[in-house]
């Protein structure tokens, strides 16, 4: 934690979660490989930090540098998460903090600070209730304000007579450049101190750039020094928001009740450190598309992790909000799961990658002939052989998983699927949230029934029956191998998606349900039982009218709405190369009334009612215009697919290839040298990074689009 010292006697205001809100200047990891070490930068409005920090086995040590431009508090704490470990702090500065862990055994930690003489420092034992979400109020209600020579001085106040307790808190008072080196060390590991650290650190971040450059391989592709470095912070970024949570999810299983989920544990990435710091399902897909690219291995644990979370019936949470911690960062009406609520499988397509060794097993022979070095070949070979028994056991996890979204997301109609979790009553809503699809306020039919089927989901099923295809044909055996044939037959025939999907009229692919293309939000005033202002609500006014007599309601085609999900069957290519139905998806694409910008694709075409409207008085447009970095990638992703294959619309998808991959590197590297962000969405007029910040989920896929790894999906 650290602040800046008032100078008169007020509640100082810490940095200790990372929050957007701080408002910060600019922070993030430049180097770091989520395993042995990272560095870190940090720019505050009054002070600049640099962490770094490198682990040794159970140990670990870590060096903070602190410039202020004023006088600041630095407070190191250590904090249990067990009731039965407590710690001891020495007498003196220089005494080790001390303790025994359930884990560890005898545990100590030192913190040798540069300047001791020129410093105050101040410390903290706490044995009462210690909760991880309120750590911040813990040191204020034990901070105190005194008068000194220099002004006030803000100190911890030691206010109950604890000797030994769960939380211990050192704070520093400083004016000028200092740096701490903290030490964390068992019977077991001891850490590296003094040069020995820096000698160390160096050597591992050398390492990291050689894996770096091996990896996506950026040299000779005329990048400028703004998008490598970039491009190194979308990995660093996306590796070191790496986290570990344990705990229980809060669930519906039917009825009013709310049920505790677990417990569980999950290892996962996160899209924004500062406003989504916890396990989002699809995104998971997205953020291993480049994390196993860097460590095939971290990623395949990820994957573990994520389907330990899997129920009995095949069920994954779509948010893990395991622990107070997590729960502290979340609106309560979003803490509470649903059992009937899935989300995209996105995570089918890295475990098709996990795969890509039985595709070259031939051609790895072809390979070694003609002394054609191939590294990542080589690596993914020995990749599928090291885990084949883990990869067998994910099959049977997502085997469950698969046959769970079949039956639960089922739409009426064969061949059909729907998406569970739309609120069939509201008036409050323009078009009804399907958080279930992760486009969220994306609009699908005006009035959720049972009826409607989605085309997005249709295609993700498409995309994991050609998985769960490969899986059978890799670990069954015999007649079993061909167990999921027949459905990847059905659910990536094309007849059979133009049949559900296609709008002769239209010329496009879009949902189907009960809707009204006459549908806004109208300011209603509120009948008040006594005196005071007016009051309004903004309820919708259109489909669910009483008084209504044109437009009302039919079923049919979403068509009033092209964007991001009419391109799903392009996205997971379910389009065969010679269709009129690739053409005219593709001439859309560029279109610029529609979804072309020089920014990237925007979410919905301007041409649409529900371009950049409000879905309620509260809720600005999110999916509703402006762009995201995933689906331009899967965008890219098939572009180059169809670029690449024979048929009338191959030289197109080249060319729109080549744009758009500019468009959007080039938008995104001038967003990130303007404000030393890369953001979650970009403003389809401006360009503008918006959204939360630093957003280095899968708005970090920059680095494989500048790295042309773009063959998935």
């Amino acid at each position: 934690m650290w602040y800046e010292q008032p100078n008169i006697v007020q509640r100082p205001h810490i940095r200790h979660w990372c929050d957007q809100g701080d408002g910060l200047q600019s922070y993030g990891w430049y180097a770091a490989d989520a395993r042995t070490f990272g560095r870190q930068n940090i720019t505050d409005r009054s002070a600049n930090l640099n962490t770094d920090w490198i682990g040794d086995g159970e140990a670990w040590s870590a060096r903070v540098t602190v410039e202020p431009k004023r006088r600041y508090t630095v407070v190191l704490y250590l904090v249990a998460q067990d009731s039965q470990c407590k710690f001891r702090i020495g007498n003196h500065l220089r005494d080790p903090i001390s303790g025994k862990t359930i884990l560890f055994g005898d545990i100590k930690l030192t913190i040798d600070v540069t300047n001791e003489k020129e410093l105050l420092h101040s410390a903290l034992v706490w044995d009462d209730e210690v909760r991880l979400d309120n750590l911040n109020d813990l040191i204020l209600m034990n901070t105190r304000a005194l008068e000194s020579e220099n002004g006030l001085i803000y100190q911890l106040g030691q206010q109950k007579p604890f000797h030994e307790g769960r939380f211990i808190a050192v704070q520093f008072n400083i004016m000028t450049k200092t740096t701490f080196e903290i030490a964390f060390s068992t019977r077991r590991s001891q850490p590296k101190t003094g040069p020995r650290f820096t000698q160390e650190l160096l050597k591992r971040e050398r390492e990291f750039n050689t894996r770096f450059g091996e990896a996506f391989n950026l040299e000779g592709k005329n990048y400028n020094d703004v998008e490598l470095t970039m491009a190194k912070v979308a990995l660093s970024n996306m590796l070191g928001g790496i986290g570990y949570w344990h705990g229980y999810n809060k669930v519906h299983a039917g009825g009013g009740a709310t049920t505790p989920y677990g417990p569980h544990e999950l290892f996962s990435a996160v899209p924004s450190r500062s406003f989504f710091p916890r396990g989002f399902l699809w995104d998971e897909g997205f953020h291993n598309i480049l994390i196993r690219k860097f460590d095939a291995d971290l990623s395949l644990q990820i994957l573990v992790s994520w389907l330990n979370t899997m129920s009995e019936d095949g069920w994954i949470p779509r948010e893990m909000i395991l622990g107070e911690e997590a729960e502290a960062k979340v609106p309560s009406e979003f803490v509470v799961q649903r059992i009937d609520v899935a989300n995209p499988p996105s995570i089918f397509y890295v475990v098709d990658q996990m795969l890509s060794d039985d595709r070259v097993r031939n051609l790895l022979g072809f390979l070694v002939l003609y002394q054609i070095h191939c590294y990542y070949l080589v690596r993914f070979f020995k990749f599928i052989d090291k885990h084949g028994k883990v990869m067998a056991g994910v099959y049977q996890r997502l085997e469950l998983w698969y046959r769970w979204l079949l039956k639960s997301q089922a739409g009426k109609k064969k061949g059909t699927f729907r998406w569970r979790g739309r609120n069939s009553t509201t008036t409050l809503e323009l078009n009804p949230k399907t958080l279930a699809s992760g486009l969220d306020d994306y609009p699908r039919a005006s009035n959720p029934s049972q009826e409607e089927y989605h085309l997005d989901l249709r295609c993700w099923l498409a995309l994991g029956s050609r998985v769960m295809d490969r899986l059978a044909q890799r670990f069954e055996e015999g007649k079993n191998k061909n167990k999921y044939s027949a459905h990847a037959t059905a659910l990536n025939d094309f007849e059979d998606l133009v049949r559900l999907h296609w709008s002769d009229s239209k010329k496009s692919f879009f949902d189907f349900g009960l809707h009204s293309d006459k549908v806004h939000l109208v300011r209603k005033k509120i009948k008040q039982t006594q005196p005071g202002p007016e009051q309004y609500v903004f309820e919708r006014y259109g489909s669910f009218a009483k008084k209504l007599t044109v437009n009302q309601p039919k079923l049919g085609f979403v068509e009033d709405v092209f964007g991001y999900n009419s391109l799903f069957p392009l996205l997971l290519r379910l389009l065969p190369p010679e269709s009129d139905a690739l053409s005219q998806t593709l001439s859309k694409l560029t279109d610029a009334e529609l979804l072309w910008t020089d920014f990237g694709l925007r979410s919905i075409a301007r041409a649409s009612p529900y371009y950049a409207s409000r879905n309620t008085e509260h809720d600005p447009p999110y999916w509703r215009g402006y762009i995201w970095v995933n689906v331009n990638y899967m965008a890219l992703s098939a572009l180059k697919h169809y670029g690449s294959v024979p048929g009338p619309s191959q030289a197109v998808a080249r060319d729109v290839f080549t744009k758009l991959k500019a468009n959007l590197v080039t938008n995104i590297a001038k967003e990130f040298n303007r404000t030393g962000y890369i953001w979650e969405n970009y403003d389809d007029k401006t360009g503008r990074g918006r959204g939360s910040h630093p957003f280095n989920g899968w708005s970090s896929l920059v680095l494989m689009i500048m790295s042309d790894e773009t063959s998935g999906f």
